[in-house]
């Protein structure tokens, strides 16, 4: 067997898994499942957010050890659907190691859809905000400031901003749209429905929920920093909003926020 093939399958698909929003727990069990498929004595494989380590080593194998760093984490659960199912087949011998590496490239390369990375937010948006009970007025300020919110998401990707500077960024413009159109309709819209509408497709649900499954896993240094990234991003969600308001509420809508 190629063990250092087997090395890169199993890494490549933890790293994809790990970046497309995939519990620690699960990466590991993924990984674990594909590089067993060696029959060696030595198995290792550690998982944290912000990277990857996994050891393999026998009898009469030299220990093969690498190493990957994870720079980007989003949520994207198609890929890690596709990289569980490519991982089943392998594991249950219907696909060859060179065959699941090359399905795994082929699941890379594909880029997540620019249409619906756009409109996504804001339907997310529009859903929440009649959900909460929005008037027509309010639904059609959430569209407005959900393309904005949309529309600064994207060029923030080709930008290639992330982090809590993108949460901060993103949240602040749809302060700062919401107070704009509060100026425009006036009383015909109720600003704290629009802006908690449009503000739910920046809550870091999946953070929140891979905390709670990773710490019932017993991975509490995953879980842990789960928790603080989630509450960093509501922190930067809450600041972006807080100055949009600040500095342009009383000015553009004369203090009647």
């Amino acid at each position: 067997m190629d063990y250092k093939l087997l090395m890169d399958t199993a890494m490549l698909a933890g790293k994809m898994m790990l970046e497309s929003g995939a519990e620690t727990y699960r990466v590991e069990d993924t990984m674990h499942h594909i590089l067993k498929t060696s029959h060696l004595e030595v198995v290792e494989i550690l998982v944290v957010l912000t990277g990857i380590t996994a050891c393999i080593s026998g009898e009469n194998v030299a220990p093969v050890t690498l190493i990957q760093g994870i720079e980007k984490r989003g949520t994207n659960l198609s890929v890690i659907e596709q990289v569980n199912q490519i991982s089943r087949r392998y594991c249950g011998g219907e696909i060859e190691l060179q065959e699941a590496y090359d399905q795994l490239k082929r699941v890379e390369s594909v880029p997540y859809p620019s249409a619906l990375a756009f409109f996504i937010p804001l339907a997310v948006a529009v859903g929440f905000t009649i959900s909460l009970g929005g008037s027509l007025y309010d639904v059609l300020a959430t569209v407005i400031v959900g393309l904005a919110l949309s529309g600064v998401m994207a060029g923030a990707e080709t930008a290639g901003i992330d982090g809590l500077i993108l949460d901060i960024g993103t949240s602040f413009c749809v302060g700062l749209m919401a107070v704009i159109v509060k100026s425009i309709l006036g009383g015909a819209i109720n600003l704290d429905t629009v802006v908690i509408g449009s503000i739910m497709p920046l809550v870091p649900g999946v953070a929140i929920t891979n905390a709670v499954r990773d710490t019932l896993q017993g991975d509490y240094m995953s879980g842990c920093a789960r928790i603080l990234e989630a509450f960093l991003k509501a922190a930067a969600i809450a600041l972006g909003v807080g100055v949009a308001f600040a500095v342009f509420g009383n000015g553009i809508t004369g203090g009647n926020l």
